[in-house]
């Protein structure tokens, strides 16, 4: 599609409803920056109704200026790619410079399927890669796990390896955080709050929902609520289950990759079953 076939005036979004689509640009929306600005998550009502956007914001502050928000906004709604992410709209009101992408959701099923790719690809460096040295990667997290064409995870960054002979005991899991990020949405490192907790940073606003004996209350509050109504909660129990084993202070009580894996698949299974139960 050229950009001559993409009428912008009618691309155009009132900024009240960029307003109501991130309530006010909250950080519970934000997702990401860069020099240009915020990147926020969310969803578009009236016409656009039940739309879910990715809506960069340029800090008025930026380089950027008039001229060059024009051209960019000329260029990215000319886009017509599978693997560019799509154009869906824009707004300069009050002067303020957003443009709008169409954002996928990935299902709760998806997650639970690249998590288990992910695990599994732990596995195979853990297990020795040929006649190698078993290879601990040590800086697992989301940025480094990537996606292909049909959401297979691949698992990248190699930088801070470190090798480890074949016949040692088994190596505990160095996940962290990482798994919360999936089933919550959030940011590792981008503090929030409810109003039962303190202003933390995920993992910890994770643990303040366990006591002392590993018990555990209002964790569902930390489901991603995009696709709250779609996950089947003994899926997600079973999923926290070895996601909160997987943050213990305690590297040596951390599991190994084959619990990680067969726990995931089970939560897979679980949720698999209630949809063909529903359908």
């Amino acid at each position: 599609m050229s950009s001559s076939e993409v009428n912008l005036e009618e691309c155009r979004i009132p900024l009240e409803e960029i307003i109501r689509a991130t309530q006010n640009f909250s950080s519970d929306n934000w997702v990401g920056d860069g020099g240009f600005g915020n990147v926020y998550r969310g969803q578009l009502f009236e016409r656009w109704t039940n739309h879910l956007v990715a809506i960069k914001r340029l800090d008025r502050n930026s380089y950027q200026g008039t001229n060059e928000f024009a051209k960019e906004l000329n260029l990215v709604s000319s886009f017509n790619y599978p693997n560019i992410i799509p154009f869906f709209g824009y707004c300069d009101d009050a002067n303020e410079k957003i443009i709008v992408f169409k954002r996928r959701c990935l299902t709760w099923e998806q997650r639970l399927k690249i998590c288990l790719g992910a695990a599994k690809g732990v596995k195979y460096l853990h297990s020795g890669v040929e006649e190698h040295n078993r290879v601990i990667h040590t800086d697992f997290k989301s940025a480094n796990i990537l996606l292909d064409d049909n959401l297979e995870a691949k698992i990248c960054d190699f930088g801070l390896s470190r090798l480890s002979p074949r016949n040692q005991p088994g190596y505990p899991c160095q996940y962290k955080s990482c798994w919360y990020k999936i089933s919550s949405g959030m940011m590792a490192y981008h503090a929030r709050r409810f109003e039962d907790t303190n202003e933390l940073y995920l993992i910890d606003l994770v643990r303040s929902y366990y006591d002392d004996n590993g018990l555990v209350d209002g964790l569902e509050k930390l489901i991603d609520p995009i696709i709250r109504a779609q996950i089947d909660m003994s899926s997600f129990e079973k999923f926290n289950e070895i996601a909160h084993e997987c943050i213990n202070v305690d590297v040596r009580k951390r599991p190994m990759v084959d619990r990680i894996i067969n726990t995931i698949a089970d939560a897979l299974n679980i949720q698999v079953s209630l949809l063909l139960y529903l359908f």
